[in-house]
């Protein structure tokens, strides 16, 4: 059996001082720092190792390169985002819609209404959306709900996401970078803007976050100074898009949105959620332009109640 190394304590032992308290920093320390000699100690001290089995010395590399503008950054998303669109020739998905009352009273958000449906797009104009299910806390007498449908353009573009960073909106927003972070292989920038002129008190700002592999969008949190509805909403608190990956591509996953109204409605309350995700993507499956036909032609829309009900083309 090998002789043991001599061990030694951090701190020597002295009458009537107690190190319990001590023990976990101590023995984090040893590990860190060379006990002082001739310290030995019983046989409950902590351990110190050495390692010598490297002999190694790497020298410091200084690499110099050119770091990426903001204005180039704003060039390739503008161009990822375009190249994103272009690509997608159709899709289809699952759109849950969703509306909670009361999001800041005592019980809770409590769910008001929920529409699922099934939304279908080809290029250039097409879309169609089917119903699948209605919920209602309150239903109307006449069974309709018109409030709650959501109408899906047949844009590819998913300006919700882009809007501040299109070409023709650069020119109304300031930019900045906040942030740089390597996720995986994924670097990932954070991009704040927010309105050019102290007078578009009406604009949003916000920031975004952009994967660089592809130059996309892949989250986006907005705030409003002031309500674009002033006489209905008092403001928006809290506004977040995100985009989830479908194969080959970034799509909007779920938007998030809390409202605060200007005075207290009876079947709202004061302030309310909504809340829209959209899941179980198909992408280029070359729709049928007769899944369509009922759509009022190109660029129509179509609300279809399926299971009975109304129907409406």
């Amino acid at each position: 059996m090998p002789p043991q190394r001599p061990r030694h304590r951090l701190f020597p032992r002295r009458p009537g001082l107690t190190l319990v308290a001590w023990a976990a920093p101590v023995a984090l320390l040893a590990a860190l720092v060379p006990a002082p000699a001739g310290h030995a100690a019983p046989g409950d001290g902590p351990t110190l190792a050495k390692e010598d089995t490297m002999h190694t010395d790497v020298s410091t590399v200084l690499v110099r390169a050119p770091r990426v503008t903001l204005e180039e950054i704003l060039d390739r998303v503008a161009r990822g985002e375009a190249r994103r669109d272009s690509l997608l020739r159709d899709q289809s998905f699952t759109a849950t819609l969703r509306v909670m009352r009361d999001a800041e009273g005592k019980k809770g958000p409590i769910l008001f209404a929920e529409t699922v449906s099934r939304v279908y797009k080809k290029k250039p104009d097409m879309v169609r959306t089917i119903e699948l299910r209605h919920y209602e806390e309150r239903p109307e007498k006449d069974g309709d709900h018109d409030d709650m449908d959501a109408d899906f353009s047949p844009s590819m573009g998913e300006e919700i996401v882009n809007f501040a960073f299109r070409p023709e909106n650069r020119k109304n927003f300031r930019f900045s970078i906040e942030d740089r972070k390597l996720l995986g292989d994924h670097l990932i920038y954070t991009l704040a803007f927010a309105p050019r002129s102290a007078l578009a008190v009406f604009e949003p700002s916000g920031r975004v976050w952009v994967d660089t592999k592809e130059f996309v969008i892949v989250r986006q949190e907005i705030e409003f100074r002031q309500s674009p509805v002033p006489l209905f909403l008092k403001n928006i608190k809290h506004m977040v898009v995100e985009r989830d990956r479908a194969g080959d591509f970034w799509v909007l996953s779920r938007v998030l949105v809390r409202m605060e109204l200007t005075i207290p409605i009876p079947k709202f309350g004061r302030a309310f959620d909504f809340a829209m995700a959209m899941s179980d993507y198909t992408l280029n499956s070359d729709l049928p332009d007769s899944l369509f036909a009922n759509s009022h032609g190109k660029g129509g829309k179509s609300k279809v109640r399926v299971g009975g009900g109304r129907k409406r083309s």
